[in-house]
């Protein structure tokens, strides 16, 4: 076998040498060599510009050269001391190209040519033995990519705290996501839409293992291909998959502080016209909270105060089970299907204690509420894809169709004891509880065409997705052995949405400029629904046209200038449409709006990227222009309890600055940092109150990775937030420090990993609000500093033939649906 593998190497070598076409080096520096070469998209010839290029020594497999391709995909690499090399390009949604390299005196500088990449994931050659990882940023035309698959944050955890690793992102206490400071982040799951994430995101991230996932990308300003939803942009999740023939699994095991495991068990089969794949995982996670309230102002002439505490404890039990098939019709068509099947029980209590106080300063009651929450959730999808390619090269046709059910049953359960100022009870026990049953049914459909001319490319699609949520809550008061509800304060609502979609893209290169711009027009079908107990609907039917426009002018190889606008829109999802009034904070009330109108944005970005001998920077500035702004609204309700609801603000701007490096000073060293500072401004009046506010935020991350001594890799990110403001009140900075340490085992098959999150346990939520004459001072911390320890290990048993026929073959690119 090892002699098979040296012949090929030699092949290869060969074959690299006859690909110079005479063009004039590069002036090189003595004893040193160099190579370039120009990338294009298999079958179209269109250049792939902004790839990753990078030289390893064949010898001891250390990195000694990278750079990107240009916008025209053309890339040089010089100055390289003589030696045998290996040559690695990659890209996202590209398979890897690795070639052999040897640099002497007789051949100094070798012209590749044109270096074509095929459409779909990396492959692993059998006949590479040395393997080195991703860059963890790569920059793409339209997007960051963020590589976590060897990050040791990867190991233990939800997606959630993954996220809380990745530049740009913001994660809070609760697990509400952020991108650049604003809400609004629209979630693709490998590079779709999921029913899986539903209407309430963060209860996915929460279920989904971070050691699942491969890589996060984000997308600040997508194009009309794109779903126009979302303030901010998209966060899509790519999860790992397993390409090779044979048989393939790979299992990671977890265990943190406090009672948290997970673990999951991935099985892959790929023989002849068939991939098949199955998955399960598990996870058990509990949480400790607590926090304080401190509200003061005056009722009426006088003066009051209130102190709430808070303690409690939230468990989450979840289940995820998938199954699929993937089989090639034709060399140019595939068809595959898909299941996911998710089960998620949960448990939270807390213990909430109010101290009532009068206008002297004098304790006048206490109130102890013992809540628990018992809550049921069953999630299942199913999609069918087909992808088909054309005798004529730079032709592709995709189609989707998805179904999505969410079941979901919840009972808060209130127990409330009032006493007086010496402990005599005040009023009898309370207990009332509130049950909830919610359905969530979502149908997609949508088609792609691709067609290349020359150096341009055209797309165009159609896109409809419907959906309804139906929700039965009732608040019921403990009376005469028995609950009894109380019809005024429960409802039946329902919403339906119908969005129906057609767009199309233009896309190529005039002079030293790349464009692509497209345009998207959508028709939606909205209508709140108020059931019980009043009878109430609102309908709102609106078309709307969304325009993106992409532009790159590269001013040398390693120095690209990007622009790009989209118009956006944020639509309120069910939860912030449905007027039940949620009573688990008696003086703390929440409640939707049915009335709330979506929320149009108009986004600008401008990019220049530098891309240097160890590293690379990305510097831009963003300006967001928003009308119809859904904001928080607190309002203060009789007896001084505050009641907390949605509304439209009449407009805003965001306006910031981004700045993304990478730096490897060493072979054993990796730094990431990050920094944004926006400027918010929101205009705005609701029910005749002034809602204006502007403020400064600012957030920075610093990563790093060092090897150390028995190959152990190191890894700490640092998180900052700064002091800011938000509609009626402002927010407290916030920072952490999260240290993990990572080991590959058993020939490189399995890794052992070690981490803490939160080292000094600094991850608190502050902040302060002032409405009605009332202010309030909050604090709230959930557990955060855990310790994480973890197993993972992979088993490939490749065929040689069954490669071999792979390869002969389209491959379908069903691939990147697992």
């Amino acid at each position: 076998m090892r002699l098979i593998y040296t012949a090929l190497l030699i092949l290869l070598c060969t074959c690299v040498r006859a690909q110079t076409d005479g063009t004039s080096p590069p002036e090189l520096a003595p004893n040193t060599g160099g190579v370039g070469g120009k990338l294009t998209e298999a079958g179209s010839e269109a250049p792939v510009g902004f790839a990753n290029v990078a030289v390893y020594s064949v010898e001891n497999g250390e990195m000694v050269g990278g750079t990107t391709s240009d916008i025209d995909g053309n890339f040089t690499l010089k100055n390289l001391p003589f030696g045998d090399y290996r040559l690695e390009v990659s890209f996202i949604g590209y398979e890897d190209e690795e070639m052999l390299l040897e640099l002497n005196n007789g051949e100094r500088f070798i012209q590749m040519g044109k270096i074509d990449l095929s459409q779909g994931g990396a492959t692993d050659l059998d006949e590479v033995v040395v393997t080195a990882e991703r860059a963890i940023m790569e920059l793409g035309l339209d997007r960051k990519s963020f590589n976590v698959e060897k990050s040791v944050a990867s190991s233990g955890g939800s997606a959630e705290d993954l996220l809380r690793q990745i530049p740009s992102i913001n994660v809070d206490l609760e697990g509400n996501v952020s991108l650049r400071g604003s809400g609004g982040v629209r979630f693709l799951i490998n590079g779709r839409p999921s029913g899986l994430v539903g209407t309430d995101p963060t209860s996915y991230l929460k279920s989904l293992s971070s050691s699942a996932i491969e890589r996060v990308e984000v997308i600040t300003n997508p194009g009309a291909a794109f779903d126009p939803e979302g303030t901010a942009g998209i966060i899509n999740i790519v999860l790992k998959k397993k390409q090779d023939d044979g048989f393939n699994a790979s299992i990671n095991l977890n265990a943190g502080t406090g009672n948290k495991f997970d673990g999951n068990l991935d099985l892959n089969w790929r023989k002849g016209k068939f991939n098949s794949f199955a998955g399960v995982s598990a996870r058990y996670d509990e949480r400790f909270f607590r926090g304080y309230r401190d509200q003061s102002g005056t009722l009426g002439d006088s003066l009051f105060s209130r102190y709430f505490t808070f303690e409690g404890d939230r468990l989450n039990r979840s289940q995820m089970f998938k199954l699929g098939t993937e089989y090639a019709l034709s060399d140019r068509a595939s068809i595959g299907i898909q299941g996911n099947y998710q089960l998620e029980t949960g448990s939270n209590s807390n213990l909430r204690t109010t101290q009532f106080f009068d206008s002297e300063n004098t304790l006048d009651r206490t109130s102890v509420r013992n809540e628990t929450e018992p809550s049921d959730e069953t999630d299942y999808e199913i999609q069918l894809n087909y992808n088909q390619t054309f005798r004529k090269e730079g032709r592709r046709l995709t189609g989707q169709l998805q179904y999505s059910q969410n079941d979901e049953s919840e009972i808060e359960n209130y127990y409330e004891v009032i006493t007086d100022a010496f402990g005599a009870p005040y009023a009898p026990d309370g207990r009332q509880r509130s049950p909830t049953l919610e359905d969530r049914t979502r149908f997609l459909g949508e088609l792609n065409y691709e067609q290349t001319f020359g150096d341009f490319k055209f797309t165009t699609g159609w896109r409809s997705t419907i959906e309804q949520l139906e929700t039965d809550a009732a608040f019921q008061i403990f009376g005469g052995g028995d609950y009894a509800t109380v019809d005024s304060l429960s409802n039946l609502f329902r919403y339906d949405e119908e969005v129906h979609a057609l767009y199309a893209t233009i896309g190529g290169k005039v002079g030293k400029v790349t464009f692509n711009a497209g345009l998207r027009a959508e028709q939606a079908y909205t209508t709140s629904n108020l059931l019980e107990p009043n009878p109430e609907v609102f309908n709102n039917d609106y078309f709307s046209l969304y325009p993106s426009v992409f532009a790159g002018y590269s001013f040398t190889e390693n120095t690209t200038l990007q622009a790009s606008y989209s118009r956006r829109v944020e639509r309120p999802r069910a939860w912030a449409l449905n007027p039940f009034v949620d009573r688990g904070d008696p003086f703390n009330l929440r409640s939707g709006n049915p009335f709330l109108l979506p929320e149009r944005i108009n986004s600008f970005e401008l990019n220049l990227q530098q891309q240097y001998g160890k590293g690379t920077l990305t510097g831009g500035v963003y300006f967001r222009q928003l009308t119809d702004i859904i904001s928080r609204i607190t309002r203060i309700q009789e007896g001084g309890v505050s009641l907390s609801t949605r509304a439209n603000l009449d407009r805003g701007r965001n306006y910031g600055v981004e700045l993304i490096g990478t730096y490897r000073p060493t072979n054993k060293l990796d730094l990431t940092v990050s920094a944004n500072g926006y400027r918010s401004e929101i205009i705005g009046n609701s029910d005749d109150e002034n809602i204006d506010q502007n403020g400064y935020l600012f957030s920075g991350n610093v990563q790093g990775s060092y090897k150390l001594p028995w190959d152990v890799q190191a890894q700490f990110t640092y998180f900052y937030r700064s002091p800011g403001v938000r509609p009626q009140g402002r927010i407290q900075a916030m920072q952490s420090l999260d240290l993990g340490f990572r080991k590959d085992i058993l020939d490189g098959k399995g890794a052992v990993t070690l981490r803490v999150s939160d080292l000094f346990n600094t991850r608190r939520y502050s902040y302060t609000t002032e409405t009605g004459g009332i202010t309030t001072v909050s604090e709230f911390q959930r557990e955060s500093r855990i310790a994480y320890i973890g197993f993972q290990y992979s088993l490939n048993q490749l065929g040689r033939g069954d490669r071999e026929e792979r390869r002969g073959g389209d491959g379908g690119g069903m691939n990147d649906d697992f």
